[in-house]
């Protein structure tokens, strides 16, 4: 965690940044709640996850073992979201990174209104271009901005901002850029949208350059992921 603050530091100096606008969400799917502990008594308080019934069973288990001093940890939903899982994670989840459609969204509205809370939700942006990335998930450029719209009018659902992933074998810093110009976009129309969740362990430096404010590490803090199946 140290090496890791001193790299957001130094990415933050580089371009101008203040580090306490830059959020580390450390992504702990597929490592076990042991770690969310120790990273708890770290002073981390925030932690993403990609599947809703690992998550469920890990916050479970960190609140049983940690108390009070997990409390206060902010849960984040990172990964693609099936629509069947939606109203469960928005009982729980503090911000979903990953919504990629309208249905979704409607999903994770109903979710929420009955869990009687409203959740933080980020569009995802798909910046592959026309062929796309299946797996990853994200909705077209050209139609985040609707999307946006969708989400911030949705009962229950609080536009946050947008997310995306660095297309593989892309200059992340030109593919960081792309989503900064898309992000302003959307804030011309919803200015209170101003989360940018972007950058991992390999491209942090280039998402602080482009404005992120929501890394999402997992490698550089905990390691190769434990062997799964």
């Amino acid at each position: 965690m140290a090496a890791l603050r001193r790299r957001v530091e130094g990415a933050c100096a580089a371009v101008g940044r203040d580090p306490a606008g830059v959020q580390v969400v450390v992504t702990t799917k597929t490592f076990p709640a042991s770690d969310v502990v120790h990273l708890a008594a770290l002073g981390v308080r925030d932690v993403g996850e990609a599947r809703e019934q690992e998550a469920r069973a890990k916050r479970a288990e960190v609140l049983e073992a940690a108390g009070r001093s997990a409390l206060d940890l902010r849960w984040h939903f990172l990964g693609r979201l099936q629509r069947n899982k939606a109203g469960a994670v928005a009982s729980w989840a503090h911000l979903v990174h990953s919504c990629d459609s309208e249905r979704l969204a409607d999903a994770l509205g109903r979710g929420a209104e009955r869990a009687g809370r409203e959740l933080g939700v980020l569009v995802q942006a798909d910046l592959e271009g026309e062929e796309g990335d299946a797996g990853r998930g994200g909705a077209p450029a050209g139609e985040v901005p609707a999307l946006a719209d969708h989400v911030a009018a949705a009962p229950g659902l609080r536009l946050a901002g947008l997310m995306a992933v660095a297309p593989r074998g892309a200059d992340p810093a030109a593919s960081f850029a792309r989503l900064a110009e898309l992000a302003s976009r959307v804030r011309a129309d919803h200015p209170g949208a101003d989360v940018l969740s972007a950058g991992m362990s390999e491209d942090l430096e280039q998402a602080v350059a482009a404005g992120a404010t929501h890394l999402r590490v997992g490698r550089a803090v905990l390691g190769g992921r434990p062997p799964t199946g």
